[in-house]
């Protein structure tokens, strides 16, 4: 696992390999100079100290400063670097997977939690960055440090320096131990903090359901339940941490004392001078602190490599695909043909043997109760979803051949679920085109009816909305989202429930804009308003997934139960006595 997580992430880093390399050049440096301060120790000792040299002892303070301030300088370059490559890669992972999440389909992302996608785009990322940062860093430096360590201790006396190494293995197995159950535990820790940021968000999203049914004490104690599952979690990966770090702190103190133990008979022989004796001494010991280090740093690689599988799950999902053809405004129409879906991972059909005809240049208005599959149906255009059974044709030729891009740029929509970016409402606007000139963005929001609020505005159409445009009435977003359309100016619109958030006045001018925008497009419209649906060229009714009848308005509501008791519901709202059969 450690060398699987090690190579994976150099992989990614093959970019910046050139801060790698420096950062490892550095390493080397560093390490001769932890070697140097060991090997150092005999001559001090014996040519000094024992040989009584002590004049040359006012060299020794400054050599030493400067020999510690040469380490540290060389290891906060390499520290520099390493963490420069590091914070790089991390970016760019985060970078590829938010790419990756928008050339999804939306039938990877509907079943994902709105927390647990946010957890894997920046959580997830957070925890490989220290795989190079601290990791990576950690095993040159520390590795090459141990190595010139050995070698000094070795040099001066090979039996005494391989006694001492004896508890090596055991400290290898013992920190593969705990890292093992570190890992398993920080996986679970990971899946709670993306339970807690998807509760979280959806906190703030249903806040005035949450207030009204008074539901803050039931959310909070189940907020506080999570959080303590977290705490339990995190407290057992440190658990696990610090046994590490005792392992090695204990096995350090016996190889100290095996070193103490057989140096000092061997000294009392007179096989080995004093400074052989504490120059092996110095190397065995400051190699211990690089060795608990470096088994810090595997517990650290166990974390990031569940973090690393879960971003690179993502990276594998099937990205949105479309045909080589490029798509065409319609001149016949668009046809359904025998269309059944299914949403992923569920087994109920929310359409079923959907036959239809939308002609081209006309307007089709679709009703139905809640949950009749309206929304569904007309999601099907621009191929957010696929149908499960059956083709959606444009001018005889299936959606999925066409270049997604081309198709969709032949696409406006306006739903009912507005969504406006943390932007400036310019911005906003031009999010249907962004090559359009102010003037252009201006003639939009005009036709649309927004102009004029737009204008009384703090800062006019710079000021930034914030999130979702929450600083906007319903109404206002509704005419921002019609706004965007209209500049889209496309030669096919999608129209779900427009006009649903406008207080009277506002919808009948808009609805005026409207009509003006839909003239010679083909339009899809689901209707709740009794003038679209009294004018639509195909009235078309719903109902669990199926169509139950199609034709004019006068001609439904004579012979379609269902469609009756719609339209009265309709003209209850707006407070308009419906038509008499004939």
């Amino acid at each position: 696992m450690q060398e699987s997580v090690i190579l994976k992430t150099l992989r990614l880093a093959r970019p910046y390999w050139p801060l790698l390399l420096g950062a490892l050049l550095l390493s080397a440096v560093a390490s001769l100079l932890s070697g140097s301060v060991a090997w150092l120790v005999k001559p001090v000792l014996d040519r000094v100290f024992i040989a009584k040299n002590y004049h040359y002892l006012k060299f020794l303070p400054p050599a030493l400063i400067g020999l510690y301030f040469l380490r540290g300088l060389v290891t906060f370059f390499q520290a520099y670097l390493m963490r420069m490559a590091s914070l790089k890669l991390s970016n760019h992972l985060r970078e590829k997977m938010y790419a990756k999440l928008l050339r999804l389909p939306l039938s990877e992302t509907s079943h994902e939690t709105m927390g647990r996608m946010v957890s894997r785009v920046i959580n997830d990322t957070t925890m490989v960055e220290p795989v190079l940062a601290d990791v990576f860093k950690t095993l040159t430096l520390e590795g090459l440090t141990i190595i010139s360590l050995v070698a000094v201790a070795i040099s001066r006396r090979w039996d005494l320096a391989l006694l001492s190494f004896t508890v090596f293995p055991l400290v290898a197995v013992g920190a593969r131990q705990m890292s093992k159950k570190a890992r398993r535990t920080r996986h679970h820790a990971q899946q709670e903090i993306a339970n807690l940021t998807h509760r979280v968000a959806e906190s703030l999203q249903g806040l005035p359901e949450i207030k009204v049914y008074q539901q803050e004490k039931t959310l909070l104690a189940r907020f506080q339940q999570e959080l303590r599952a977290y705490y339990r979690y995190l407290l057992k990966v440190t658990k696990y941490r610090e046994g590490s770090k005792l392992i090695v702190d204990f096995l350090t103190g016996v190889g100290g004392a095996l070193v103490l133990t057989y140096g000092g008979f061997l000294i009392v022989r007179g096989v080995i001078s004093p400074g052989d004796f504490f120059s092996i001494l110095t190397a065995i010991l400051m190699t211990f602190t690089p060795v608990r280090k470096i088994s810090r740093a595997y517990t650290s690689i166990h974390d990031a490599s569940a973090a690393l599988e879960r971003i690179e799950e993502v990276l594998s999902y099937p990205e949105e695909e479309g045909g080589p053809r490029k798509a065409f405004a319609p001149k016949k129409g668009i046809t359904l043909a025998q269309v059944s879906f299914k949403y992923p991972h569920t087994s109920e059909w929310v359409l079923k043997e959907i036959n239809l005809e939308i002609p081209a240049g006309q307007t089709v208005a679709i009703v139905g109760p809640s949950g009749a599959g309206k929304s569904t149906l007309v999601s099907l255009i621009p191929r957010f979803y696929d149908p499960t059974l059956g083709k959606v044709l444009l001018d005889g030729i299936d959606l999925r051949e066409f270049e997604l891009g081309s198709l969709r740029a032949l696409i406006g929509i306006v739903s009912q679920d507005i969504v406006l970016f943390n932007a400036t409402v310019y911005e906003n606007i031009a999010f249907g085109n962004p090559k359009a000139s102010r003037e252009e963005v201006l003639a939009a929001a005009r036709l649309a009816y927004a102009h004029e609020f737009i204008e009384q505005l703090p800062q006019g159409y710079d000021t930034v909305l914030g999130h979702k445009g929450f600083n906007l009435s319903g109404g206002q977003r509704q005419r921002l989202a019609i706004a965007r359309a209209i500049l889209k100016n496309p030669p096919i619109l999608i129209l779900d429930e427009a006009t649903s958030h406008l207080d009277a006045l506002a919808e009948k001018k808009v609805q005026q804009a409207l009509e003006t925008l839909m003239r010679g497009r083909t339009t899809v419209i689901i209707a709740h308003r009794l003038s679209t649906v009294k004018n639509a060229d195909l009235l078309v009714v719903m109902d669990r997934g199926q169509i139950v009848d199609t034709g004019k308005h006068e001609e439904v509501l004579a012979r379609c139960p269902l469609y009756r008791e719609l339209y009265h519901s309709f003209a209850r709202e707006r407070k308009v006595i419906p038509l008499k059969r004939s």
